[in-house]
């Protein structure tokens, strides 16, 4: 019965992660320097992700929820929570690449380069 419950949690509201315990290793790894803005960067990444699983959490299946919410042997994070959920449900997918730097191939060959003369 206790197990019931739980599965009518999980499946109502998005489950809620401490962002900041997420990216205390991104800060950690950085060099010195650099850790502020890790830090900084990695909050901001998984509260984009936390805000989007929560707006977004009632129109994945269930079974896509039950999967991504606490994945076994995954490190709770929103964004591997997010990407788990778009994948399990293919949202994203067959739409054509719009982003520049992701240009086809063809697009972005090298031209030949004529060979020297002896």
């Amino acid at each position: 019965m206790l197990v019931f419950f739980f599965l009518m949690a999980l499946a109502n509201s998005a489950p809620s992660i401490d962002v900041k315990a997420i990216c205390k290793p991104a800060r950690d790894a950085a060099l010195p320097e650099e850790r502020a803005g890790a830090f900084q960067s990695c909050l901001r990444e998984e509260t984009e992700a936390r805000d989007e699983v929560r707006k977004s959490w009632g129109t994945f299946s269930t079974a896509a929820r039950s999967d991504c919410a606490f994945p076994s042997g995954v490190a709770e994070s929103y964004v591997e929570m997010l990407t788990c959920l778009q994948l399990e449900s293919g949202k994203g997918f067959g739409s054509p690449v719009t982003t520049p730097a992701l240009k086809p191939a063809a697009a972005v060959a090298p031209k030949p380069v004529a060979p020297a003369k002896p």
